[in-house]
């Protein structure tokens, strides 16, 4: 099954602008193998505040799993430390967003 991507032009240009397509893609790539019930991603810019830098969030649609223990966030933050250095995990954030009921 294809998993849709969406990824906003502000975003792509972000990425585009660091350097990081190629860490980018790789992410994208493992969220589709590792994130369970997976549906679609869609990626956006977080804007820059006062208190954080802009950076990129990875929102993965997912079909309600119906644990409180999900590992994925955990995994997900070990495999980017084991896989990227500090210059590029400070740029992305994986979140889920979880939908019931098939919506």
């Amino acid at each position: 099954m294809t998993v849709p991507v969406t990824i906003a032009p502000e975003a792509m240009a972000f990425v585009d602008r660091l350097g990081q397509r190629q860490e980018f893609e790789l992410m994208i790539n493992r969220a589709k193998d590792v994130v369970p019930g997976l549906a679609s991603i869609e990626v956006a810019l977080d804007e820059a505040t006062d208190e954080m830098p802009p950076g990129v969030i990875l929102w993965t649609h997912r079909v309600d799993i119906g644990t409180d223990d999900d590992p994925t966030q955990r995994s997900w933050i070990e495999w980017m430390a084991a896989t990227f250095p500090p210059e590029v995990c400070q740029n992305f954030v994986l979140l889920p967003i979880y939908r019931t009921n098939g919506r």
